[in-house]
Order: C-alpha cells, then sequence, then structure tokens
C-alpha cells in the first residue's frame, strides 16, 4: 500500500474491549504514515494524519451543525460523531474504477477459498450503477422501477445513538452534563422530505431513540397531516426508545407505528 494513501474500514464497537471509546492517539502508533479513517453507523474514528489533512485543529471553530470531539486539553480526540463525520468523509479522494476492479478482484480471491468463486473476464466493473434521489426516480419511472425492484420507501435520521451519546433528549447525559445529543437532520428537511415523500405515496420510517427526538417526529407527522390530509400512511419511528410521559398514547392516537427492536 502507498505511503499516503487512505486506509478506510468499518463496523468496529468499542463494546467489545471494555467500553472505553477510542482516541486519534490509540492507532498513530501502527497508522504513522497512512490518514485512516473508521466508521459505523454513528461514529467514526480518525488518526492524527487523517486529522491535520482536513484541517481539524484545536484552533478550528466547529462547523455549523457539527461538533468536534476534543480531549480536556482542546485538542480534536479523533472521535467523529455523527455529522462530524462529514468532514473527514468529504476530504477523502474518490476511489477511481481501477481501484474498485482491483478490489473486487482481490474479495473473489478470498470468497473462492471458502464461500463461492466468482469470474469477471471484463476489464471493468462487472455492473453499472447510477445515484439518484428517490423523488427523481419516481418522476421518471414510477414506484416500480423493474420486475423485481419496487420503492417501496424512505428512511430519515432525527438523531443518533446511546453509544455514542448522540441521541437527542430533553435533559442532559448525566456523564456529560452539557450534552443532550445531536440534531442529525434539521427539522426543516426531514419534514419538507416526508411531505414530498407522503405526496409521492412513500412510507416513511424516521430513525428516533431519545425521547426529545421522538417528540419531535410525533410533532412532525402530526403537521405532515395537517398538510397532506390524513389516510393510511403508516408513518413509522424507527426504535422508539426512549419516550416522554405521555407519548406513547401520540402513537396510538396518530396511527403512527413504533418499529422497535427488542432485545
Amino acid at each position: 500500500m502507498k505511503e499516503g494513501s487512505w486506509l478506510l474500514g468499518g463496523g468496529w464497537n468499542n463494546d467489545l474491549w471494555g467500553g472505553e471509546l477510542p482516541s486519534a492517539s490509540s492507532i498513530d502508533d501502527i497508522t504513522p504514515h497512512h490518514p485512516l479513517s473508521r466508521m459505523d453507523g454513528h461514529m467514526g474514528l480518525a488518526n492524527s494524519l487523517a486529522l491535520k489533512l482536513v484541517g481539524v485543529t484545536s484552533n478550528m471553530q466547529d462547523p455549523v451543525g457539527v461538533t468536534i470531539s476534543r480531549n480536556a486539553n482542546g485538542e480534536p480526540s479523533g472521535l467523529m460523531i455523527d455529522s462530524a463525520m462529514k468532514v473527514v468523509l468529504s476530504c477523502i479522494p474518490e476511489v477511481s474504477v481501477e481501484e474498485r476492479r482491483q478490489a473486487l478482484d482481490r474479495a473473489s480471491r478470498c470468497l473462492q477459498m471458502g464461500l463461492f468463486i466468482s469470474n469477471n473476464d471484463d476489464q471493468g466493473l462487472p455492473f453499472s450503477f447510477q445515484r439518484q434521489h428517490g423523488h427523481d426516480i419516481i418522476q421518471k419511472t414510477g414506484r416500480r422501477l423493474s420486475q423485481w425492484i419496487f420503492l417501496g420507501g424512505v428512511k430519515a435520521f432525527s438523531d443518533g445513538s446511546l453509544g455514542s451519546n448522540s441521541a437527542i433528549f430533553h435533559k442532559p447525559y448525566a456523564d456529560e452534563p452539557w450534552n443532550i445529543g445531536l440534531q442529525v437532520t434539521y427539522m426543516e428537511s426531514l419534514s419538507n422530505m416526508t411531505v414530498q415523500s407522503d405526496k409521492y405515496g412513500l412510507k416513511v420510517a424516521i430513525h428516533a431513540i431519545g425521547d426529545k427526538a421522538n417528540d419531535l417526529i410525533l410533532d412532525m407527522y402530526k403537521s405532515v397531516v395537517s398538510t397532506n390530509g390524513n389516510r393510511d400512511q403508516r408513518f413509522r419511528i424507527e426504535h422508539a426508545q426512549h419516550l416522554s410521559h405521555g407519548s406513547a398514547a401520540k402513537f396510538g392516537e396518530q396511527g403512527i407505528v413504533a418499529s422497535v427492536q427488542v432485545i
């Protein structure tokens, strides 16, 4: 691997090593010449070289809507929570077609050793893709994209997670009295997305963990119904993990589906 090229990974879980959150110093010694970024759904970790390359320093002000995690000395810790991950992700060079092809070839050879054999004699990618927003696709092709693919709904995020202390609550976290969580997507954007998706007949599911996040989405869904009219929308809140007093009744009153994951 060429010196200076980015190392990317994901899927780490700090609970597997006792719960302590890592920092840039945890990985600097083993990645001195490669900017490294590791991500899970709501938290990322960048080494010091990556932070330097993207301009995250002790002197910088937090971008609008972003909170940079810092240590006791005010230095960036390397932890990038929810919206802060975009600061690093936006600076990672795009992977070339040739690099993607080589990665697929290597993956195929690995799979041959234990799972199944995959061959491709072409000199390009064995598939094509196009990135579009759901509304654009519907306007061009309708909800049925092919005989096998049907666009049924959209999902969005209101807040973060408990593990990263980024779920939104009305009261601060006990171990971080300055922190009530992070709004991952602005409410105006969530509202506009929900109104438009509902008009196209798409089912809407929004992730909400904290009690305040659930209250915000319940109120927003009620507003959308008053705008678009009341019918069998079956709006969903994913997780609905922590609810304020009286919020559970609103699910029934408004016909909102609480999509919970029972442990």
